[in-house]
């Protein structure tokens, strides 16, 4: 996975960072550009395709592959995104920095339902798309203070800005885990729909929570782990998308 440059502090210069708002349609984007670039590089126009199909559908985002490439040019336009010789699209600096904003209210909104207010997990990504486009500098401000300045959303990923430092222990997704080896939870696919996440959360596949892989049935398409929670089953894509690290 790859960890986007660092941006300013939470709080730091917040009506400076409000004036470089953009729509609420090109913030969706940039959110998606930046998620794809955490988990391994930048996407092709039908991988970003692919990826936006995954946003609430009341976004309103166009997920056909011409859709997203004529968005991804009016972006380029606006001096965001940029195609590589690759033909990848990439965020410029100015996009990057516009993307950590929007990344780090999204993240922070998380953490505020599920710690604050007490909403389910796996009902926190859909939230946040709600809240990240309305909440202003001061707020988000407010939120990081009340919060105790969290450095990870409670799907275990980064929080932009904060004072995060990677954990030790080496990385991997949950289908690559050694039978018989215990893991902790690195971070949670919270994209891949409320139905996967309600899964993980009842059998205690958490970010932080120790779980150890019995069986890896690669013939069975199945990985079998046990938790705290008692053993269970998941699919080798949905593991696919599970990150853990080696426990100490």
């Amino acid at each position: 996975m790859v960890t986007p440059r660092v941006s300013p502090p939470l709080g730091e210069e917040p009506r400076q960072r409000a004036q470089e708002r953009v729509s609420r349609l090109a913030e969706n984007y940039l959110l998606c550009l930046f998620v794809l670039h955490e988990e391994g590089g930048w996407p092709a126009p039908a991988q970003l395709a692919d990826f936006i199909r995954h946003v609430p559908a009341e976004e309103g985002l166009g997920i056909s592959l011409p859709s997203v490439l004529g968005m991804v040019r009016r972006m380029a336009k606006e001096g965001l995104v940029e195609m590589s010789p690759e033909k990848r699209v990439r965020l410029t600096e100015r996009g990057l920095v516009l993307a950590e904003e929007v990344v780090r209210r999204h993240r922070l909104a998380e953490r505020m339902v599920v710690d604050l207010l007490g909403l389910d997990l796996h009902k926190a990504h859909v939230e946040a798309h709600r809240l990240e486009h309305a909440i202003s500098p001061e707020v988000e401000a407010k939120i990081q203070e009340r919060l105790g300045n969290p450095t990870t959303c409670p799907f275990g990923r980064p929080i932009p800005g904060s004072a995060y430092v990677v954990p030790d222990g080496r990385r991997l997704t949950m289908d690559k885990g050694e039978p018989g080896r215990a893991y902790l939870v690195d971070r949670l696919p919270e994209e891949e729909g409320q139905e996967l996440l309600r899964f993980l959360v009842e059998h205690g596949v958490v970010p932080g929570q120790k779980v150890t892989i019995m069986e890896t049935g690669h013939y069975r398409g199945v990985i079998t782990f046990h938790s705290p929670r008692g053993e269970a089953a998941l699919g080798l894509q949905a593991a696919s998308r599970v990150w853990l690290r080696e426990a100490p």
